[in-house]
């Protein structure tokens, strides 16, 4: 059976959704409303209902709400949480070891298993991330770290905005097929580029946005 294509929409609620149920830490035998999705979350509980016939979810018991156990295992498939990620950050500055050292990034079954920069006082040195002491490499070293390690598939980048279109560029030529960009610049995909899923997560953009709002 052909599985069902889900909109990115849908995929950013249900992110939503297994956020929620990760901060409340409940007894997996416990049961979850719609209702309480929805203070949480912020999406209505019509619409999680909805989400959740539309994905095919139908767990939940009248009055009781969803047994935490049974949702937890249906979004980690549609997530494809269950199937783990190894990741790379490009930048070891202050913004690529705080976002390496993400405490949530373990629950969510994401491993980041290197860092890439040029600055000599970095290179060679390592952080901590949990029990993990995890390298920091020159950017000499991507192609042949990718090569030995194949199933890294995913990179953060975090370079400052002159060297961001180049480092997208490199990690693309060397087998990466999913990038988020914090660089405050919108990067392109370069024209033959396939099956390449980028996204431009700008810091500063998205709090300009913030006090647009409050101002307008």
């Amino acid at each position: 059976m052909k599985k069902k294509k889900v909109s990115l929409r849908v995929i950013r609620r249900i992110s939503f959704y297994y956020e929620a149920l990760l901060k409340l830490n409940l007894d997996k035998n416990d049961y979850i409303s719609s209702k309480k999705l929805e203070e949480i979350t912020g999406v209505s509980c019509n619409q999680i209902r909805q989400d959740f016939f539309y994905l095919g979810i139908s767990i939940g018991k009248q009055k009781k709400g969803y047994q935490v156990k049974k949702l937890f295992r249906e979004l980690k498939k549609i997530l494809s949480v269950d199937k783990g990620a190894s990741v790379i950050v490009i930048g070891a500055g202050k913004l690529g070891r705080a976002l390496a050292q993400y405490k949530l990034f373990k629950v969510r079954n994401i491993f980041v298993t290197a860092l890439f920069d040029i600055k000599e006082e970095l290179v060679g040195s390592k952080i901590k991330i949990g029990e993990r002491e995890v390298p920091i490499y020159h950017m000499d070293k991507l192609s042949e770290y990718i090569k030995e390690n194949p199933d890294v598939k995913i990179a953060l980048l975090t370079v400052p905005e002159s060297a961001a279109q180049d480092a997208l560029e490199k990690v693309i030529e060397n087998g990466i097929k999913g990038i988020v960009n914090f660089a405050p610049k919108i990067l392109k995909l370069p024209k033959k580029s396939k099956g390449i899923h980028l996204v431009n997560d700008c810091i500063g953009a998205s709090l300009y946005k913030i006090v647009y709002q409050l101002y307008h």
